[in-house]
């Protein structure tokens, strides 16, 4: 199995597999609550974020795009502006109002050492259970332990934190983001039946090696 990094030329075929291995994924659903939107032709859902990280440079895939790792390096540098100045982000606004729920909780349970994120990893699901995020996180470990840095992820089911754990990461924090407008995703908190919460998250690390 070959592990590159990623190039602009793979940009459609990445994004349709980021769609299709996300299309259940709580807290995406929770940003895209819209099946029509989420599952636009050719991954649109994913090609802004997906461009952007491309020219950050620690997007890794493997050779057919089947499965893909989006690594943000220490210090969480910016995103590059596209380079075409007629290219101008946007975003609905109720998107943006989601984002600023959902920013401040994972900026606040995210390490303040320096750490390599795994902001996104994903395989399409006819391609899954045959090891590919496995071999593209390990890539990155023997980079980060290289370097004697942490790696960190945030992720929202219970199915996840066993495999990341399998993979060397520990669960350091959780927490709940309110549901907002689309609640019926999610469960009641407590005893409440009319107190509704969004996804619960799991912020997890794995140390140096």
């Amino acid at each position: 199995m070959l592990v590159r990094r990623a190039t602009p030329s793979d940009l459609g075929r990445l994004c349709v597999t980021a769609m299709r291995s996300f299309h259940d994924d709580p807290i995406m659903r929770w940003l895209w609550p819209n099946d029509d939107e989420f599952f636009a032709p050719g991954g649109e859902v994913f090609r802004e974020a997906m461009a952007g990280w491309l020219r950050l440079g620690d997007v890794w895939c493997t050779d057919d795009a089947a499965a893909v790792a989006v690594w943000i390096p220490p210090g969480r540098p910016p995103i590059p502006p596209d380079p075409d100045p007629d290219v101008v982000p946007h975003f609905p606004e109720d998107l943006l109002e989601r984002f600023t729920i959902i920013a401040p909780l994972m900026e606040a349970h995210t390490p303040t050492d320096d750490h390599w994120y795994l902001q996104l990893l994903g395989t399409h699901p006819d391609w899954q259970r045959q090891g590919l995020g496995a071999a593209l996180m390990q890539s990155m470990f023997e980079r980060a332990d290289a370097e004697g840095l942490p790696c960190y992820l945030e992720t929202e089911t219970l199915v996840n934190v066993g495999y990341y754990r399998r993979h060397g990461f520990d669960v350091i924090s959780e927490w709940d983001v309110p549901a907002g407008e689309h609640v019926h995703r999610f469960s009641s908190f407590g005893d409440d039946p009319t107190t509704e919460i969004g996804p619960h998250m799991w912020g997890m690390l794995r140390p140096p090696r």
